[in-house]
């Protein structure tokens, strides 16, 4: 095909130079050199394609491209041929112009009669090309070591994108800040006809995640969490103080691996829980806590088993700590340490004993998030278990609903007549949260 096409272009090509508007004269006329002359007023007529001596004037580089059916045009002008020995005649300064207008036409006159008059050359049609290649630009995630390529939209060219040498350095370390401040409000006139009183509650909640990447370091596991939480309340009935303490906690989760196979790992955990603020019994100056008052410390080894599916939507961890060390500590003298299971007149209470630890995190869809966290412990005499659950609905990127519901069961603890050993919090809040990441 290309060899036919090459023929054509030496048969037309000696008048490329002559335009379209111009009055059709050959190529002999022009030489004063009358040889055999043909005219074909139809663009659809067949051109010639033996006794070519010469060739006069570049055409245009698509007519040797692969054949490519195009719409039947009628505007193409009757083209004159003239097949002779021939030489280029001397032309004026601008004379180019009309050259390459006149070339253009004659390829298009070429293309559209080779694809006539052999169809089984044209492969190619208009209408039936296949979609163009998309276009894509490369970037790094260091967060995932991983690269990412990015569509380009169809509005912007290639050619117009520079793209710089991507800077990839290695995180090492994954880290997360999160900010939650909440609150609610209620305000009741004294004369309202139900009665009530006025409140105001309010949650501070900083928590802090600090991970190793495992990326990098395959066969290494370090996670650290660290996390303030308290919540306030109004109180009108009680003569000893205006606010009282819902929540006051602070607490610290660590955990170091090394991979023993596939997703397992061998663990030492550690978890340390402590309130931060003075806390009393309603109505009373009994003191119920303070800074370590209660106090826990729980350090185990063991193995931790990591699972994540459905492209992290879903993150299940259990750590199984057959070794674990719990200590329990009151150093505060205004507080009842055998609330704790502290024997009277002592500050503290440590045993050995096993430990385990479930946690995961759900996405249940995309502004619906479930996490909770088990944590059981034993030394084969008493039982203490903890269940905190945290449903968190995500209105806008600031904007959050927040429902946490936490578990205990503790036999060394003073029992309830009601409750027993089981205690129970919950609290439903809505407010402010940002988080930053790195």
């Amino acid at each position: 095909m290309f060899r036919r096409l090459f023929i054509l272009g030496a048969a037309v090509a000696a008048v490329s130079g002559v335009s379209a508007q111009e009055p059709q004269v050959s190529i002999a006329e022009l030489v004063g050199e009358v040889a055999v002359e043909e005219t074909y007023p139809d663009s659809l007529a067949p051109l010639p394609l033996d006794s070519v001596a010469a060739i006069s004037g570049p055409l245009s580089e698509t007519l040797f491209l692969p054949a490519l059916y195009m719409p039947y045009r009628t505007d193409i002008k009757p083209i004159v041929i003239s097949v002779a020995s021939v030489s280029k005649p001397s032309v004026p300064s601008f004379q180019w112009i009309k050259d390459a207008e006149s070339a253009l036409a004659l390829s298009d006159l070429i293309r559209q009669t080779h694809a006539i008059n052999h169809p089984g050359d044209v492969h190619l049609n208009l209408y039936t090309l296949p979609e163009p290649p998309k276009a894509f630009i490369l970037t790094a995630d260091p967060e995932t070591a991983t690269f990412v390529f990015s569509e380009v939209k169809p509005t912007v060219s290639v050619e117009d994108i520079e793209i710089a040498p991507a800077d990839f350095k290695k995180q090492h370390w994954l880290n997360k800040f999160n900010i939650n401040l909440q609150f609610s409000q209620a305000f009741i006139s004294p004369n309202w006809y139900q009665g009530g009183n006025s409140s105001l509650n309010l949650i501070a909640d900083f928590s802090y995640q600090s991970n190793l990447n495992t990326k990098f370091h395959p066969n290494l596991l370090f996670e650290n969490f660290f996390q303030w939480r308290t919540a306030l309340q109004t109180v009108r009935d009680d003569p000893h103080r205006k606010y009282a303490l819902t929540e006051n906690r602070f607490q610290i989760n660590s955990k170091f691996g090394y991979k023993a196979a596939h997703n397992w790992y061998y663990t030492i955990t550690g978890v340390l829980k402590t309130p931060i603020f003075n806390g009393y019994k309603s109505g009373t100056q009994t003191r119920t806590a303070s800074f370590f008052s209660p106090g826990e410390l729980n350090i185990g080894a063991g193995m931790t088993y990591n699972l994540s599916v459905r492209d992290g939507k879903f993150t299940l961890g259990v750590t199984l700590s057959p070794i674990s060390y719990n200590l329990k500590t009151c150093i505060d003298t205004k507080i009842d340490e055998t609330s704790f299971g502290i024997k009277q007149g002592r500050k503290a209470f440590h045993s050995y004993g096993s430990a385990v630890e479930v946690t995961w995190n759900w996405k249940i869809c995309y502004n619906v998030n479930y996490s909770s966290r088990v944590f059981a412990f034993t030394n084969y005499k008493y039982f203490q278990g903890d269940w905190q659950n945290q449903f968190q609905f995500t209105i806008n990127r600031f904007l959050t609903a927040n429902l946490n519901v936490d578990l205990r069961y503790d036999t060394s603890a003073s029992s309830n007549p009601h409750w027993h050993k089981l205690q129970l919090r919950e609290l439903f809040s809505l407010g402010f949260t940002h988080y930053f990441s790195h």
